[in-house]
């Protein structure tokens, strides 16, 4: 087996895990309110002039587009090309986006091709890059496609994945905040924790005053967590939306209660459009210290 991964752009994957050459992406894109169309990026300058010309309360709400179809013909190609036989595909939660369902329909025509396992993310973020490294290390200790697959929804479904919001307006604006319409006209300003959970739209877990009541939540969910999966190493990552100093304190107390590394990362454009600022994704994914397999 030759295999490769396609993800699209809302798993922001970093270095060295972006650089492995059997990991393609398609990507989303933006149109600003201006109607120009941009892709979307993670780097800090860009995120911080998006921010400051198109995230006020005087423009427009940026609109997020899914990867274009021909973007995923695009890939298959390269893929067929460069001679892999199997590809794992990881997507954004159809909970909040159709970008699986568009990477299903596309994959039938490649099947005759390709041996194609697609997988419907818990959330985007840092969930998405959590199964991706796990999918790839299967890959390189040289699993089955069957038993990669098995362990990865095995995987996905143990794992927990939040949002915790700053302000609720953009996520409300940008039509992805069901959940929070009930507390759109509420007098007193929160700070909403959403979980993605797989099959439906994300859910309000917390409704928060404070920073310093958000991260105590965050840190009992993690400890909760841990104490679930006791044999278990974890994964435990954090995205921000330019607000290092926040994503910092978390995975200070985190790593204080439960003694275990974790990840930092930059939420990119499209999605720092629904979020806003200040925002954080916090994913939670065990994983094996020896990958089962048959």
């Amino acid at each position: 087996m030759k295999a490769a991964i396609l993800c699209d752009s809302s798993a922001y994957l970093k270095h060295p895990l972006k650089d492995k050459e059997n990991i393609f992406q398609v990507d989303f894109t933006l149109v600003l309110p201006d109607g120009e169309v941009i892709t979307e990026s993670t780097d800090e300058n860009h995120l911080d002039t998006f921010f400051k010309t198109w995230m006020t309360k005087d423009t427009g709400q940026p609109k997020t587009s899914q990867p274009n179809i021909q973007d995923y013909h695009d890939r298959y190609e390269e893929i067929i090309k460069a001679g892999y036989d199997t590809v794992f595909g990881v997507y954004l939660s159809s909970g909040v986006s159709g970008t699986f369902n568009t990477a299903e329909l596309v994959s039938e025509e490649y099947r005759d091709r390709l041996n194609i396992y697609n997988l419907d993310a818990v959330g985007l973020s840092v969930n998405m890059e959590q199964i991706i490294l796990q999918i790839s290390t299967m890959i390189d200790q040289g699993l089955k496609a069957e038993s990669i697959i098995k362990n990865a929804q095995t995987l996905m479904s143990d794992s927990r994945f939040f949002i915790c919001l700053e302000t609720n307006d953009n996520l409300i604006k940008g039509g992805r905040g069901e959940a929070l319409t009930q507390y759109e006209n509420q007098a007193l300003k929160t700070r909403s924790v959403l979980e993605y959970v797989p099959g439906t739209t994300p859910e309000v877990r917390h409704l928060l005053r404070t920073n310093k009541q958000m991260i105590k939540t965050m840190t009992d969910i993690g400890k909760e967590f841990s104490s679930q999966h006791p044999n278990q190493n974890l994964l435990i990552s954090i995205g921000h939306t330019l607000s290092e100093e926040k994503a910092k304190e978390l995975a200070e107390n985190l790593q204080d209660a439960l003694d275990q590394t974790v990840d930092l990362s930059i939420i990119g454009t499209a999605f720092c459009s629904h979020l806003g600022k200040g925002a954080l994704s916090v994913g939670f994914m065990p994983t094996y210290k020896e990958f089962p397999h048959d």
